[in-house]
């Protein structure tokens, strides 16, 4: 059919991290209570890195991985929600971190929250078809730690940061299928802009949990239903489902919707939490460095989040 392809992947999380025994001793919890709801156990977080920071790191790894020129990159995406600032984008910030400056190519930030991995695929595939010579870098940064409140137990337990990349390419013989959706909810999942009238108030997280559960477990199964169609497939011809890592539990719900087997869904929330845009090319990544993605295998891909977004990607190894 003609599509991009995936050729390497990268990903980078800060040194330092903050458990659930350190969590507990800034607000009322536990590990206990953490890791039985949540299934996280630790995330990492920024020590003066900015988003662009660990965006370049991921990115000059899969670059590397990939044995490309970095002047042959001709389209950079980022997926983030906490970008370095509002302008410029924070993909014009990688280039230039990446010493691409004087390079041409197009270069600008998606703003998808936890969608943005999938909405970068659909969009890298449809750009890049029109140069099918050009490589692609996608990247998908998060310092969530910046809109962290931590006397927030609610949400401080939940987030870390983290970057993952990956090299694209047009490839005649390549083979990905793609949704990308909206519902336009800005109450259940939003972190609030400056305020005119005190410029000087924090812009925090806010999240309702419950609401956040029954939008994943609804609309996940009908993307991962929605690009199998496309392709003529089902779920039994999927090697891997690799899920936003947004709680164990909502994994756990889909997974038992869809009616698969646990092993077919990877999950590595206990060592990042969630890290919003990045976590699924971190996860990609990890299965890459464990031997798990074999050439021709199926990858279903599946983001959901603030907007409220979701998106899926089913593509070939």
């Amino acid at each position: 059919m003609g599509a991009i392809k995936i050729l390497a992947t990268g990903a980078y999380a800060p040194e330092h991290t903050l458990d659930n025994d350190q969590l507990s001793q800034m607000v009322d919890t536990s590990d206990e209570w953490i890791f039985s709801r949540t299934g996280m156990k630790v995330r990492h977080i920024s020590q003066g890195e900015n988003t662009s920071d660990l965006g370049v790191k991921a990115a000059r790894i899969a670059i590397q991985n990939s044995g490309i020129a970095p002047e042959k990159i001709g389209l950079l995406l980022v997926s983030t929600f906490t970008p370095d600032c509002y302008t410029p984008a924070t993909a014009c910030i990688i280039q230039e971190k990446l010493g691409l400056a004087q390079v041409p190519m197009m270069a600008f930030d998606i703003s998808a929250a936890c969608s943005g991995f999938p909405y970068a695929l659909k969009i890298a595939n449809a750009l890049l078809k029109e140069t099918p010579g050009q490589y692609g870098l996608i990247v998908s940064s998060e310092v969530i730690s910046k809109v962290v409140d931590y006397t927030d137990r609610s949400t401080c337990i939940l987030f870390g940061d983290a970057a993952g990349a990956v090299v694209v390419q047009y490839d005649e013989n390549a083979m990905l299928y793609t949704c990308a959706h909206s519902r336009a909810d800005k109450e259940t999942l939003y972190v609030p802009g400056v305020d005119m009238q005190d410029q000087t108030s924090p812009s925090y997280i806010y999240m309702n949990g419950r609401e956040v559960f029954k939008f994943a477990v609804e609309t996940v199964p009908q993307a991962i239903d929605e690009v199998l169609k496309q392709a003529g497939l089902t779920i039994d011809g999927i090697d891997y489902i690799v899920l936003h890592q947004a709680n164990a539990r909502i994994i756990a719900s889909i997974q038992k919707r869809l009616g698969c087997k646990s092993e077919k869904l990877y999950m590595n929330i206990a060592e990042y939490a969630n890290t919003s845009s990045a976590s699924i090319p971190v996860a990609l990544d990890e299965m890459v460095h464990k031997g798990m993605l074999k050439k021709g295998m199926k990858v279903v891909c599946v983001g959901f989040g603030a907007g409220l977004t979701w998106g899926a990607a089913l593509l070939e190894w």
